[in-house]
C-alpha cells in the first residue's frame, strides 16, 4: 500500500476506527497517515464502544470511544453532507450498505476521499459503483504506521494483539498482509 498524498482525506468507517481506538495508540497511528483522517457524524455514532480486553475478569467491560478529543486537536474531521448530491448518494448506498459505510461512500465519492474499510460487502458494493474511490484496510493501515513510524516489534505486537481483543478483529484469511500480521503477532 503507498501512502496518501499529503493532504488527501481518507474516510474511515466505523470497524476502522474501533481498531484504531483498540491499539491503545491512535494519535500515534492518525499523526504518521498521510493523509486527513475522517469519519461521517453517522460513523461517530456507531463507534461507541471497544472492549477493556486483557486476560483479567474485566476483559469484556466496554470501554468507550470518543472522538472528540481528536477533533479538537486536528487529526480527525467529522463530516456531514454538505450537497444534495452527497446525500441522494448516501441515500442511494444505504439501500445495500449499512449508514456508516454508505455516507462514508457518498461522501468519499463526491470528496475525491479514499476509504477505510474491512468489511467485504462494502468493499465489492465500493469496488462496483464507484471503481475511482481508494480502499484501504486496517491492515494496510497499521503496516503503513509500523514501517513509517519505525514502530518497535513488541509495541506493534501489543497494538496488533489489542485490536484483536479489543475490538475482535484479525484480518481475513486471503488478506495479503494476513501473514505479516500473525509473524508480527507471535511471541518473540
Amino acid at each position: 500500500m503507498a501512502p496518501g498524498p499529503a493532504g488527501r482525506m481518507l474516510l474511515l468507517d466505523a470497524c476502522c476506527v474501533l481498531n484504531f481506538f483498540a491499539t491503545g495508540r491512535i494519535e500515534e497511528i492518525l499523526r504518521t497517515l498521510k493523509w486527513r483522517s475522517a469519519i461521517t457524524a453517522v460513523v461517530s455514532g456507531e463507534a461507541m464502544w471497544i472492549y477493556r480486553g486483557g486476560d483479567g475478569e474485566d476483559a469484556r467491560e466496554r470501554d468507550p470511544v470518543d472522538v472528540e478529543p481528536l477533533a479538537a486537536i486536528g487529526l480527525l474531521e467529522v463530516l456531514t453532507p454538505e450537497t444534495d448530491a452527497e446525500t441522494d448518494d448516501f441515500v442511494a448506498f444505504a439501500a445495500l450498505l449499512d449508514d456508516g459505510e454508505a455516507m462514508t461512500a457518498a461522501l468519499a465519492m463526491h470528496r475525491g476521499a479514499a476509504i477505510a474499510t474491512d468489511d467485504r460487502k462494502a468493499r465489492r458494493e465500493i469496488s462496483s459503483r464507484a471503481p475511482h474511490i481508494t480502499l484501504l484496510s486496517t491492515a494496510e493501515l497499521l503496516y503503513a504506521w509500523s514501517r513509517d513510524a519505525a514502530v518497535a516489534p513488541a509495541i506493534l505486537r501489543q497494538a496488533l494483539r489489542n485490536v484483536t481483543s479489543r475490538a475482535h478483529f484479525v484480518p481475513a484469511r486471503q488478506d495479503l498482509l494476513r501473514a505479516w500480521w500473525d509473524s508480527a503477532t507471535q511471541h518473540k
